[in-house]
């Protein structure tokens, strides 16, 4: 009897292992980190910090990261359809070497301004989704990533740096300020 209650704790315990995901992978890696900061900028991890605050401080469940794969992932961005709308469980995401510029967009309306990513005219369509599908929310790839955030001229140099501290090079000459 005790070999059977033995072996059922076991078979049950050796389930509910399987049921438990595995670890969460490590965001932010330094390993994404190509270049060293220039004298007196911010560093890898405190630009990183520092957009994500910038988003936290319009939208609280707003999000900034490096994902695992290397790239600038933002929840809490507007989607990019006719009109626009929040998906907050959502990510949108941007590999760092296909940003071809950065905007500080004023908005005169709800004065809550914008920065957005824009792709390289090379790689259209380099903005996707990670998420869920839902009624609201058609899109899964797009050429911009837009999110609100203050200040966000300030906001709009930390994503340039960052860009450049994780090896990317911006189109200057295309950039539109």
């Amino acid at each position: 009897m005790r070999n059977i209650v033995a072996t059922l704790i076991i078979g049950v315990m050796t389930m509910l292992a399987a049921c438990v995901p595995p670890p969460t992978p490590p965001i932010n890696s330094l390993a994404f980190q190509k270049r060293q900061p220039p004298p007196g900028q911010m560093g890898y991890l405190e630009t990183i910090k520092y957009i994500g605050d910038g988003l936290h401080y319009i939208l609280p469940n707003s999000d900034f990261y490096v994902s695992v794969a290397g790239d600038m992932c933002f929840r809490g961005a507007i989607t990019p359809e006719v009109t626009p709308v929040y998906i907050p469980l959502n990510f949108w995401c941007m590999s760092p070497f296909a940003v071809g510029r950065v905007e500080a967009l004023e908005n005169d309306i709800s004065y809550i301004n914008q920065v957005r990513l824009w792709c390289r005219l090379a790689e259209p369509q380099c903005a996707f989704k990670i998420g869920h599908p839902n009624m609201l929310d058609k899109q899964w790839v797009a050429n911009s990533i837009t999110t609100e955030t203050v200040p966000f001229i300030r906001q709009r140099e930390a994503i340039e740096h960052l860009v450049y501290l994780m090896g990317g090079n911006l189109d200057h000459d295309q950039a539109q300020r």
